[in-house]
C-alpha cells in the first residue's frame, strides 16, 4: 500500500507540473485540425523530418488573399502590355527605327564612297562610322527601348546581330584568293583548307557565332584595266620596271576563282558578292538592312499557329448564324479557292447549286461521265468588268467535279501546274 500510495503521489506531482507550465504559456486562437495543424497544448510537438518541430502555417485571410490576386492580375496585365509595345516596335513599319548601321572610318577612303553613304542617310535608321574589329567593314546593332518591368536597367538594350560584311578592294581580294588557292594545292587532300588567308579571323573573339560575307566592287574593271596594260606593256617590253610587272594573281583563270568560292562557302560558310559600282554597294547593305530588322517580327509569325492565313477580311472568316445564313457564302468562298477562279464565277455556280449536297445530287443524275464532268461548263458568268457572255467552262467544271466526286488523295486537279 504504502508503495501504490508513492507512485499516485508521484503522478499527480507530475501531472500538476504539466498544468503548471501550460497555464504559464500565453493563449492562442484554436488552430483548424489537419495533417499540418497544431498539437494541443502540453503535448509534445510533431517533429519534422529533419528532427525539427513543424512551423505553423497561417492561413491568409480573405481580404489577404484578394491582395495578392489583384497584385498577380495587375502584374499579368503589365507583361501583356510589355510585350504588346514590343511587338508593335517589331513590326516592318517600325522595326527599321530600330537598327543602328556601325561602318568602320576606312570605307570613307574610297572617292566613291559618298554614294553609298547617300543610300544609307536615306533609310530611316540610325548609321555612325566607329573602328570595327574588321577593316574595313560594317556591322548592325538593334536598340530596344527597355520594359517597365526592369527601371533599374539601362534605358536601352542593345543587341549585337550576327551579321558582318567586309569591303575588300579587288585586288588585295585576288591576292587573297591566290593564297588560298596555293595552300590547298600544296596540302594533302583531306587537310582543310586555311580560310585566314582571305579572312583573318584568328584571335576574333566571338567569331564563331558571326556569319561573314565579302563584299567586293570593281573586280572585273580592275581585271581589265590591267589586262590592257598587260598588253601595252607587252607591245614595248623595253619601257617595263620590275614594280610594273603583274602579279601573278592576275593570272588566275575564271575556272580558278570559282573553285576558291566555293571553297570559302563550303568550308567557311562566307558569300563573295561581287558589285559594279558603289551604287550597287549602298542598296545592298539598303536591303540587308531592312532583312535583319525584319527578322524578329518574321520569327515571330512562323513561331504562331497557321502563319499561313492571311489578314484581313478574307481571313475573318464567314459568320454562320443557327438559322443557316452565311452558308451559301461559305461555299461560294469554297469555290473560290480553285486556282483562276474569279468572285463572279464562283458566286455563278454556288446560284445554280446553293449548297455541296445539291451539286452531289446533280452529279448522281447524270447517266454519262462526260456529262458528269462538263455539268458545269455552260453556266452563265456576270461580270461588271466586261459586257462579254462568258460561262464556266469545261476545265474549271471538271476540276470541280473530280474535287467532289474522287478518293485520291495524291490526284492532281490542275493540270496546268
Amino acid at each position: 500500500m504504502a508503495g501504490s500510495d508513492r507512485r499516485g503521489s508521484g503522478r499527480a506531482a507530475r501531472r500538476a507540473a504539466a498544468w503548471a507550465v501550460s497555464e504559464s504559456e500565453p493563449e492562442s486562437e484554436p488552430e483548424p485540425r489537419g495533417p499540418g495543424a497544431a498539437t494541443p497544448a502540453g503535448s509534445p510537438p510533431t517533429a519534422g523530418p529533419a528532427g525539427r518541430p513543424r512551423r505553423r502555417r497561417r492561413r491568409r485571410t480573405p481580404g489577404e488573399a484578394a491582395v495578392r490576386r489583384q497584385e498577380r492580375e495587375a502584374l499579368e496585365k503589365r507583361q501583356w502590355r510589355e510585350a504588346a509595345a514590343a511587338w508593335r516596335l517589331l513590326r516592318p513599319e517600325r522595326c527599321l527605327r530600330l537598327m543602328e548601321v556601325c561602318a568602320d572610318p576606312g570605307l570613307l577612303k574610297d572617292p566613291g564612297s559618298d554614294a553609298w553613304v547617300k543610300v544609307l542617310s536615306s533609310l530611316d535608321c540610325k548609321y555612325s562610322f566607329e573602328p570595327q574589329a574588321i577593316p574595313c567593314s560594317i556591322t548592325w546593332r538593334r536598340n530596344m527601348p527597355n520594359t517597365l518591368s526592369t527601371p533599374d536597367g539601362p534605358l536601352v538594350k542593345t543587341e549585337e546581330e550576327k551579321e558582318v560584311l567586309v569591303l575588300v578592294e579587288p585586288e588585295d581580294f585576288l591576292k587573297r584568293l591566290f593564297s588560298l588557292t596555293q595552300s590547298f594545292v600544296n596540302a594533302p587532300s583531306a587537310s582543310q583548307p586555311d580560310l585566314n588567308q582571305v579572312l583573318p579571323l584568328a584571335g576574333l573573339e566571338g567569331s564563331s557565332t558571326k556569319t561573314y560575307s565579302l563584299a567586293v566592287v570593281g573586280l572585273d574593271a580592275y581585271r581589265r584595266r590591267n589586262q590592257e596594260q598587260g598588253r601595252q606593256q607587252a607591245l614595248s617590253p623595253g619601257k617595263q620596271s620590275p614594280s610594273s610587272q603583274p602579279g601573278p594573281e592576275l593570272s588566275m583563270t575564271e575556272e580558278e576563282i570559282l573553285e576558291a568560292l566555293v571553297v570559302l562557302q563550303l568550308w567557311g560558310n562566307i558569300e563573295v558578292l561581287f558589285l559594279d559600282t558603289w551604287q550597287e554597294f549602298g542598296q545592298h547593305v539598303s536591303v540587308l538592312t531592312k532583312a535583319i530588322a525584319k527578322r524578329p517580327y518574321k520569327r515571330q509569325l512562323e513561331s504562331q499557329e497557321l502563319p499561313f492565313c492571311a489578314a484581313g477580311a478574307w481571313a475573318s472568316g464567314v459568320r454562320v448564324e443557327k438559322d443557316g445564313t452565311g452558308l451559301w457564302q461559305v461555299w461560294k468562298r469554297q469555290i473560290q479557292q480553285f486556282n483562276r477562279v474569279s468572285p463572279a464565277t464562283a458566286a455563278a455556280i454556288a446560284e445554280a447549286y446553293p449548297s455541296p449536297s445539291l451539286l452531289l445530287q446533280a452529279y448522281k443524275e447524270c447517266s454519262t461521265e462526260d456529262e458528269k464532268r462538263l455539268l458545269l461548263s455552260d453556266i452563265p458568268v456576270k461580270s461588271d468588268v466586261s459586257r462579254k457572255d462568258r460561262r464556266v467552262g469545261p476545265d474549271l467544271s471538271r476540276r470541280i467535279y473530280l474535287f467532289m466526286v474522287s478518293t485520291d488523295p495524291d490526284l492532281v486537279l490542275d493540270l496546268s501546274t
